[in-house]
């Protein structure tokens, strides 16, 4: 990817604290016009450097989530298949294919541990799933995602 300049850096940056930042406050924060803005934010998409924006959540309504680690052994032959299943989950925050014992490690978010318990029970008839573990998460000591 080629470099960025200082400008989109810092146009980036300021995406990054406040994604819903109007095109105008950002252009007077950057001392340019509100098209320049524009053209940079849509040269940034074509480019892929910018793939879309997101929501900030509260950390002390994340606090209050309960969230748990799941990993699995998955039969090689139904991993797509395990996988693709797993993606349309919406408790399902964030998913790995690693290596070592275990196959796929998923990141879950729900508001009870009802939820987990029934999500885990979801997870465990898929199809080409032959073992899972979990581990609920008590504590955030770092967290960059």
């Amino acid at each position: 990817m080629k470099q960025l300049g200082d400008s989109d850096q810092q146009l980036i940056s300021l995406l990054q604290a406040n994604a819903r930042e109007s095109v105008s406050n950002l252009a007077r924060k950057l001392g340019v016009s509100r098209t320049a803005i524009q053209e940079r934010m849509n040269k940034l998409q074509r480019n892929g450097v910018i793939e879309g924006y997101t929501v900030k959540l509260n950390p002390d309504w994340m606090a209050e989530q309960i969230k748990a680690f799941v990993s699995m052994e998955v039969e090689p032959k139904h991993s797509a298949k395990v996988i693709a299943a797993l993606q349309k989950m919406t408790p399902v925050q964030a998913l790995w294919s690693v290596s070592g014992r275990i196959d796929v490690l998923i990141l879950v978010r729900t508001s009870t541990t009802a939820e987990i318990d029934r999500l885990l029970d979801e997870i465990g008839a898929i199809d080409g799933i032959t073992r899972t573990e979990s581990s609920v998460v008590l504590t955030s000591r770092v967290n960059s995602f």
